[in-house]
Formats: C-alpha cells, sequence, structure tokens
C-alpha cells in the first residue's frame, strides 16, 4: 500500500510542477518573441528563450529517463497486462 500511496504522490508533485512550468513558458513567450527595440529587449528575448529551452530539456528528462522507484510498478503492470 505505502508503494502505490507514494507513486500517486509523487505523480500529483509532478503533474503539479509541469503545470508550473508551463505557466513560467506562458508568461515568458510574449518577452522571448516580441520584436527587440534595445539592448535591454534583446538580453530579455535571449534569456526567456534560453529559459524556454532549459523546460524543455527538464521535460525531455522526465519523459525518456527512467525512475528507479517506479521499475517495480511498471513490471507489476506489465505482468497483468500479459
Amino acid at each position: 500500500m505505502s508503494n502505490r500511496l507514494r507513486s500517486i504522490e509523487t505523480e500529483n508533485a509532478l503533474g503539479t510542477l509541469g503545470l508550473f512550468l508551463m505557466l513560467v513558458i506562458a508568461r515568458l513567450a510574449s518577452h522571448a518573441y516580441e520584436p527587440a527595440r534595445t539592448f535591454a529587449d534583446r538580453l530579455t528575448s535571449f534569456l526567456a528563450r534560453r529559459v524556454i529551452d532549459g523546460i524543455a530539456v527538464i521535460g525531455w528528462v522526465v519523459d525518456h529517463v527512467p525512475a528507479p522507484w517506479l521499475a517495480p510498478c511498471v513490471e507489476r503492470s506489465l505482468q497483468r497486462a500479459r
């Protein structure tokens, strides 16, 4: 029971983190792609685009790197599917 509860809590935490990162991207998108008139605008656009790139890397890592604590849950669900 504790493993199942832990995975539900972790899933909720990752979901909350994902929603927060989506809000950050929404906030930065206007700064990242607006026309730059001054050096400060260019710097702000550059930094906003790099932050968006960093968030994309975080998403890729979460999707592609397996979590060691999740392996037993995945094995059990695969055995049930067979």
